[in-house]
């Protein structure tokens, strides 16, 4: 410090000595009395650098040099980035001029262009036959193909949202069917099938849980199928129990041949009822409740009916087919979709031509042997007797052999709706961790065929009642929709009246050939029935068995839909007109022939035209009933659940709408005219002409407008 204050006094001194210009020599001395300086301390390297100058640096002046002041920033040009020119004055600023902007520098030549590479060309999009399927689990299609589609090699996914799917991506096809998955947002690999079905995608994508029906093993679905093709059986044979004894009934109970056929009549009206009842209300609480009911009126119509056979007892036989009626809705209304619920796509076709073969040959086979029976001295209550012990077979197959089938593959669950129904159980708790989503199960334990433990398992889950959902006005409209729709409406107008002579032909066999001149017992007029028990199984089979090779045939070729209708027609006109003109010629009184009455009719040929019959009604309810309702609600559901929903309501509801006519001319066409045999024939001209009419108006429109 003593240092800077020598050297601050000696510049001070020596200013003012210079500036006075007298007494110099005493101010050199004053100065020179000081000591000089000391040599500054050289700094390392490194602190020079990084050193800035003090203000008191900047601001010192010396006689001889200028202020050590920094010099202001070089203005910069904004336009084009030009630059500035500084001069100096006289008075010692300085002046910043910029310069004008620099000319543009002349275009650059472009560098000379090189030739592309020469790449292969893209490879040829796969035809549609080889090219990979879109999932249908992920995103299933208003028009799915078949179930055979290819399976693919492919790697690692990485996306976890749904984009649309594309069918040259070669990335793991991924399915969201998974109540788990879809719940945590974590995609799931396509299922394929095992065995000779390994290279088949599973239709539909079935979940993680073991309680899906889908997911059961194959033991329990047989055992769930055959017991319900069981009850089917047993249905089908009491619909036709009283065609061979009509006659006899009517002389027990002495009452009118209508009322006798109101036997067969008054049920099918109300099983159409109880089915449409059973079909919406099973969307709500499930299918098994309703074949637990089905099973126990079944069973009282069946047991009442064993102790009707005496005189004056047509009240308590009317009850008992009344509750027979009532149990027939559920068969006929649920076990498709059973029978979807439980098998995958490339497994149901089988399944499906099985319960058409069920009911067709129980509902023609059975009076066969119900006219032998009818014979013994227990009359026709014998066969409700015979009937009745299948029920010991019956009742444990459908207690125990049929749980709940209706799953819903698309619940999630959140942690507001842990009380809400699990989609196994559908009962509040089960299957529910603490946040209220849904629990994976434990691994699968090694297999046993039987123990207590897995039989308690099994058994705890036979409740009555194990699903429900919220009940919505479009829950509850969905079945009605379907009945409404214009291919139902088309499906029952081309049918019905062929089907609908079919079962009052056959009612109509007991008045006509009991009574005199023939005088058949009811084991020969059984026997009528052998003609429509086998030509009607044919289009059942061939239709039904072949039915990929014939919907795509359907699909491909045009028109073919109006071939099947018109050869269901000509052998429905054909075995309507033959039945009915040649039974009332030979059985009408010739009073100029000197043969008796009776003796030219041909028994052989009545039966062979009764079955050309009902071959021809089998021809338009299996050949365009099923394949007509598949291609419809391909192209109008939004999805493959819908699709299978809808294939279910619209078969029914043609169902629905030939029983009541079925009931309906069981009833109505048993008059006391058909004696003489006027009435057959007026019957047999009007409808043989309807048929005629009717259907080939259809078809008709159907090729002009139809496609």
């Amino acid at each position: 410090m003593g240092q800077d204050f020598g050297i601050d006094l000696r510049k001070e001194l020596g200013l003012r000595g210079g500036s006075n210009g007298n007494d110099g020599s005493s101010t050199a001395g004053l100065i020179e009395s000081f000591p000089p300086p000391p040599p500054p301390a050289k700094e390392p390297h490194h602190m020079m650098a990084k050193k800035k100058p003090s203000q008191s640096s900047l601001n010192s002046t010396s006689p001889t040099e200028p202020p050590n002041r920094p010099l202001p920033p070089r203005p910069v040009s904004k336009l084009g980035g030009g630059s500035s020119r500084s001069t100096t004055n006289a008075s010692g600023f300085t002046t910043i001029t910029p310069l004008p902007p620099p000319s543009m520098p002349p275009p650059s030549v472009p560098p000379p262009s090189v030739p592309a590479p020469n790449r292969p060309p893209p490879p040829k999009p796969l035809p549609l036959s080889v090219r990979p399927q879109v999932p249908l689990g992920m995103n299933p299609p208003t028009r799915p193909g078949t179930s055979t589609t290819a399976k693919t090699t492919t790697s690692s996914a990485t996306a976890i949202e749904l984009p649309p799917v594309s069918t040259t991506d070669s990335k793991p096809r991924m399915s969201w069917t998974s109540t788990a998955a879809s719940s945590l947002n974590v995609p799931r690999r396509i299922k394929y099938g095992q065995g000779k079905y390994s290279s088949v995608e599973l239709v539909p994508q079935p979940s993680d849980d073991p309680d899906d029906p889908l997911n059961w093993p194959t033991w329990r679905k047989e055992v769930n199928f055959w017991s319900l093709m069981l009850m089917v059986a047993m249905t089908g044979v009491t619909k036709t129990i009283f065609m061979t004894v009509n006659a006899q009934v009517s002389q027990l109970y002495g009452v009118s041949y209508t009322a006798a056929a109101a036997l067969t009549g008054v049920p099918l009206i109300l099983s159409a009822i109880t089915g449409l009842g059973c079909l919406i209300a099973a969307r709500m609480v499930g299918k098994r409740p309703f074949y637990l009911g089905s099973l126990i009126s079944f069973f009282i119509g069946t047991v009442w009916s064993t102790n009707v056979g005496f005189e004056g007892a047509y009240g308590q036989c009317m009850a008992a087919r009344v509750f027979q009626g009532l149990g027939w809705g559920a068969w006929d209304a649920l076990v498709l979709g059973s029978i979807q619920d439980t098998f995958f796509e490339h497994e149901r076709n089988i399944k499906i031509t099985i319960h058409a073969i069920t009911t067709t040959a129980t509902l023609w086979f059975p009076p066969i042997l119900g006219g032998v029976a009818s014979q013994s001295s227990p009359g026709f209550t014998l066969q409700f007797t015979i009937l009745s012990s299948f029920f010991a077979l019956a009742i444990p197959a459908i207690a125990l052999g049929c749980p709940e089938t209706i799953f819903d593959r698309a619940y999630t669950l959140s942690a507001a709706a842990s009380a809400a129904p699990t989609p196994g159980t559908g009962l509040p708790g089960f299957g529910l961790t603490g946040t209220g989503r849904y629990k994976t199960s434990l691994p699968l334990a090694p297999y046993r065929l039987l123990s207590w433990e897995t039989a308690c398992t099994y058994l705890a889950k036979l409740h009555p009642y194990t699903y429900s959902t919220p009940i919505s006005p479009s829950l509850l409209l969905q079945a009605p929709r379907a009945m409404l729709a214009p291919t139902t409406l088309l499906l029952f107008l081309v049918s019905f009246l062929p089907i609908s002579a079919l079962w009052s032909f056959s009612s109509s066999l007991s008045l006509i050939f009991h009574p005199l001149p023939l005088s058949l017992p009811p084991s020969s007029i059984g026997l009528f029935f052998f003609g429509p028990f086998l030509l009607s199984l044919i289009p059942v089979i061939a239709f039904n068995y072949f039915y990929r090779k014939y919907s795509t045939i359907f699909t491909s070729t045009p028109k073919t839909h109006l071939f099947v209708t018109a050869v269901g027609l000509v052998l429905s006109c054909i075995g309507i007109l033959t039945f009915s003109l040649h039974i009332s010629s030979s059985l009408t009184p010739d009073p100029d022939s000197l043969m008796a009455t009776g003796a030219k009719i041909n028994l052989p040929a009545v039966g062979f035209v009764f079955g050309l019959l009902a071959m021809g009604a089998a021809t338009l309810e299996h050949g365009l009933q099923r394949v007509t309702i598949g291609e419809s609600t391909a192209f109008t559901s939004r999805n493959l659940g819908v699709k299978m929903r809808n294939e279910v309501d619209m078969g029914f509801g043609v169902e629905f709408y030939r029983k009541v006519m079925m009931g309906v001319f069981v009833m109505g066409t048993q008059t006391g005219n058909w004696v003489v045999f006027e009435g057959l024939r007026g019957l047999g001209l009007g409808l043989g002409v309807a048929v005629v009419v009717l259907g080939g108006g259809l078809a008709t429109g159907w090729w002009l407008w139809g496609g």
